[in-house]
C-alpha cells in the first residue's frame, strides 16, 4: 500500500466515523475519536440495528458511489462489520473503478 494510500485510507476511515455513523445516525453520545476502527457496529459494541445497516448501505452509495445490492448477505454483514470493514470495501470498489476505466 503507498504512502497516498494510506492517507486515503485513514481519510476514508474519519469520514465513515463522523459522516456516515456519527452524523447520519444521529448518535450524540460518542464521538469520532471514540470509534475504533475494529469496533464491532452492530448488535455488541457499537449497537447499531439492521435500520441503522440500511443507512449506512445508503450512505455508502452517496458518498462513495458503493453498491451493495450484488453483495450475498453473509458478504455483506462481514463487510459491515466495523469501521475498517467498510473502509476496505470502498478501497476495493475504488480500486475495481479505476482498473475498469
Amino acid at each position: 500500500m503507498s504512502v497516498e494510500q494510506i492517507l486515503d485510507m485513514d481519510t476514508i476511515k474519519q469520514t465513515i466515523k463522523q459522516r456516515l455513523l456519527i452524523d447520519r445516525l444521529k448518535l450524540e453520545d460518542i464521538t469520532a475519536e471514540e470509534i475504533t476502527d475494529e469496533m464491532i457496529l452492530f448488535g455488541e459494541g457499537l449497537g447499531l440495528d439492521s435500520v441503522e445497516a440500511f443507512e449506512v448501505m445508503v450512505g455508502m452509495e452517496e458518498l462513495y458511489g458503493v453498491m451493495v445490492e450484488q453483495i450475498p448477505a453473509d458478504e455483506l454483514n462481514i463487510h459491515l462489520k466495523n469501521v475498517q470493514s467498510i473502509a476496505d470495501l470502498i478501497m476495493a470498489s475504488r480500486q475495481k473503478g479505476t482498473e475498469g476505466s
